[in-house]
């Protein structure tokens, strides 16, 4: 109990006694006390009465000065309320610097409630979205942005993904956005103009494809000369083999190079996914099998194929050839002779998989975020004596793309590497269903 409240009490109690010894001398000692306690209570309740007025913001008004007890409260309260307005003032400069950040954002920013209503939006999302502060609060989003992309996205609720359309106040700005969960039973749509990039990244494309076509032909008619000179019995030509093979070596690997960069091109230019037919994984692994044994020659690897033959898959034959046999090729290109390489294709309850797995040298984790980079290069020399592109792997990163999938890596450093694709569940078809359809179509 404190000092201020023990002093009222002894006051009162004093108050009391001295009533009460006043009354029993006058023969009046229970009016005495009633007397006391109303009087008591009188100023209580004036004191309290003079607090709430003070509480209320009356200016005219000044809090409680007789007794201790209400001096202390008031102090407190006076305290309180000086930290409120001290919490406000600071509140307030926070949200001043929060409006002040969100209205120089370069992205639009809104704020989407219930039934992904529009609760607040930023400058940049009047601008890049058509968006009105006033006129569009409480309508649902979807109604105020009707590109198709963006409402499938919407719907999705997949905060990890990103949605690409045209602006509606301009065709010609292409955004991409992204939607995060945000307090409660809140989502916060972020939009980002692309345009830029986009234009550039086509303007890298054209670069690349047009200097690949240039570059294509010449290789092909020194190729074809090499070629031709190679294949003369000529004695003369004898002196001019060693240096005429190694000309022709690195004219293939160019040619190569340039094969692939175009095919990437292809890959990256393609806006719409092209019709999906089933295609024979099973068989198309023995093609490339049969290559990459070839391919092999004195190395003798030991290659095994683990196919479920009845599991087929809706894609592209010819960008699943070429990621497949990249993968297969570059096991066999970094695996040291003799050694086992693994090719498994089969469907769990997370997907369709292909693995291929060998027994190399293993990559360091520092370099797995970085290998589907165009030219990325673990060892530069190695790769170049063993006579890959540098593309292989951005290529099966794009056709998995197209297909929906992913590329997973692991490795150990002296183990070896596993290389997984992933494709999701809608691809799967099955060689029973693909025959018992195509019967049916050739009896009607």
């Amino acid at each position: 109990m404190s000092r201020s409240w023990r002093v009222l009490l002894r006051r009162l109690v004093l108050a009391f006694l001295g009533a009460a010894l006043l009354g029993w001398l006058v023969d009046r000692l229970l009016l005495a006390l009633l007397l006391t306690a109303l009087v008591s209570l009188a100023w209580q309740l004036g004191q309290l009465y003079r607090l709430d007025r003070w509480l209320s913001g009356d200016r005219d008004a000044s809090p409680p000065q007789v007794g201790r007890v209400w001096d202390g409260i008031a102090a407190h309260v006076t305290r309180l309320r000086r930290q409120s307005r001290k919490r406000k003032r600071k509140l307030s400069k926070l949200f001043s610097q929060i409006q002040q950040a969100t209205a120089a954002l370069p992205d639009a920013a809104v704020i989407l409630g219930e039934d992904d209503r529009v609760v607040w939006c930023n400058g940049a999302a009047q601008q890049m979205l058509g968006l009105s502060p006033v006129r569009d609060i409480g309508l649902p989003v979807a109604h105020l942005l009707r590109h198709p992309d963006f409402v499938a996205f919407l719907h999705q609720r997949r905060p990890s993904d990103n949605v690409e359309f045209s602006a509606p106040v301009d065709d010609a700005l292409l955004l991409s956005a992204r939607i995060v969960p945000y307090g409660k039973k809140q989502r916060l749509l972020l939009a980002t103009d692309i345009s830029r990039v986009r234009r550039l990244e086509q303007v890298r494309r054209d670069f690349v494809a047009n200097v690949s076509h240039e570059l294509r032909t010449p290789l092909t008619v020194i190729s074809g000369y090499l070629e031709t000179l190679l294949d003369s019995d000529s004695p003369a030509f004898d002196l001019w083999r060693p240096p005429l093979h190694r000309m022709q070596e690195q004219s293939r690997r160019m040619l190569h190079i340039v094969e692939d960069l175009l095919l990437l091109v292809r890959l990256e230019s393609r806006k719409e996914r092209p019709p999906f037919k089933p295609v024979n994984v099973p068989a198309l692994l023995a093609t490339i099998v049969d290559d990459a044994i070839a391919l092999s020659d004195e190395q003798a690897h030991l290659i095994s194929v683990i196919a479920d033959p009845e599991l087929w898959i809706a894609g592209s034959e010819k960008e699943l050839h070429s990621a497949f046999a990249n993968l297969v090729f570059n096991a066999v290109r970094y695996t040291p002779a003799g050694r086992r390489i693994e090719i498994r294709w089969f469907a769990d309850d997370g997907g369709i998989h292909l693995t291929v797995e060998d027994e190399g040298e293993g990559i360091a984790p520092h370099h797995i975020p970085r290998l589907t980079e165009r030219f990325y290069r673990i060892n530069r020399d190695r790769s170049r004596d063993s006579g890959g592109t540098g593309l292989g792997l951005s290529i099966v990163k794009h056709v998995l793309n197209h297909h929906g999938g992913q590329l997973r890596i692991s490795s150990e450093l002296g183990v070896g590497s596993v290389f997984t694709c992933d494709f999701p569940h809608e691809l799967r078809m099955e060689r029973t269903a693909i025959s018992a359809r195509n019967v049916t179509g050739s009896r009607c």
